[in-house]
């Protein structure tokens, strides 16, 4: 029997064209902010952030937002 510690976890990303920001339902969902070199980066710290369902990055900026809403609670 396998422990939390050795559980494989798996997570899929989604990603929707450019130039679209999230728009969380409640300003509480953000998680985290920071600054990240590529979109593959930010997906990875989401990833690794178990609340974290969706995430933004903008390119110009470098700005990496996690959030624990989906699609369901923001646009």
């Amino acid at each position: 029997m396998c422990s939390p510690a050795h559980a494989v976890y798996s997570s899929r990303h989604s990603l929707s064209l450019q130039g679209h920001a999230f728009q969380p339902q409640y300003g509480v969902q953000l998680i985290f902010n920071t600054t990240t070199q590529s979109l593959l980066l930010c997906a990875a710290t989401c990833s690794q952030n178990p609340p974290c369902r969706t995430f933004d990055y903008d390119s110009s900026s470098h700005r990496c937002r996690l959030f624990e809403a989906d699609l369901v609670n923001g646009a």
